[in-house]
């Protein structure tokens, strides 16, 4: 398992803005399923690869996940750094504050109304964002982080669509070499099989330690067949997009009903038998994907 080593320098620059996401992280070390109990707080940072550091003891790394290509780089949790250094360092975090709550796509929407409310937190594409006076990213966290980003949810729904991702910042972009396993899987959530993908949330299995069954061919299998997925992981703000308008997708931009996703996805399950009420019969994908 992963051995500790000194904090790298990126957070060491950017620790402000993540103080009261990292209390929670010290205060809370359950898994994703719930339940749990305090450990001792680190004091470290968890050296995990080269150059990809996670600020907890015990990181919400899928089951079954090891290091991809992506995690012998010096790939840190910022990327390519620069305005998206905090929100990549979101993006790419494993620490998230549990237990577990159940989220819904409607309860995602809301969150998106109440941030176009606020008013002072940028979010959409630096081409087109007809939402607000100012383009993402955030940099400034702190009210994501109020309103829920970097707590662990569980969202329940079925598979739009699978699509694999190219070169992000995110991921430092042409800095690493251009093959999947260095790119997030980006998928489509929505309520109902056959919902407009507009209806929709986006979910994100990022590359690192992503266990090799987590691919779009595998997750668009579990949406042709039309099963209810459960996906748990940390909650987070997209800012540097916008959401669709009138059922219609923003130029540029993904399709999507809330700027709100499940990124990075630490556990997703799959219900073969159709029904799983009770929260029984889920089984991980790549259970699912060996059958």
């Amino acid at each position: 398992m992963a051995t500790k080593t000194k904090s790298r320098h990126t957070f060491a620059r950017h620790v402000a803005p993540f103080a009261p996401l990292a209390m929670a992280m010290l205060m809370h070390t359950a898994s994703p399923g719930g339940g749990g109990t305090a450990e001792t707080p680190p004091t470290e940072a968890t050296e995990v690869s080269p150059g990809f550091s996670q600020m907890c003891s015990s990181p919400h790394f899928p089951a079954g996940g090891a290091p991809t290509s992506i995690d012998q780089t010096s790939c840190t949790l910022a990327g390519n750094g620069g305005a998206e250094t905090w929100q990549n360092e979101a993006k790419n975090n494993f620490c998230a504050a549990g237990p577990s709550r159940p989220i819904t796509i409607a309860e995602m929407v809301d969150m998106q109304t109440k941030v176009q409310q606020d008013g002072n937190i940028p979010f959409g594409n630096t081409h087109n964002h007809p939402l607000t006076a100012t383009p993402g990213p955030a940099t400034d966290r702190k009210p994501l982080q109020a309103m829920g980003e970097g707590t662990i949810v569980s969202l329940e729904g079925y598979v739009k669509l699978a699509r694999q991702e190219g070169a992000e910042s995110v991921n430092c972009g042409s800095n690493v070499a251009n093959i999947a396993s260095n790119h997030d899987i980006h998928i489509a959530i929505v309520d109902s099989p056959g919902a407009d993908e507009c209806s929709g949330v986006v979910v994100e299995m990022v590359p690192h330690y992503r266990p090799a069954s987590w691919t779009p061919a595998n997750v668009n299998a579990v949406g042709s067949a039309n099963l209810r997925v459960r996906v748990t992981g940390q909650l987070m703000f997209d800012s540097s997009h916008t959401p669709c308008r009138n059922g219609t997708s923003i130029q540029g931009d993904p399709k999507r009903s809330s700027l709100w996703e499940v990124h990075p996805i630490y556990q997703f399950d799959v219900c073969p038998q159709g029904s799983c009420n009770g929260g029984v019969g889920w089984v991980p994908l790549e259970q699912f994907a060996a059958k």
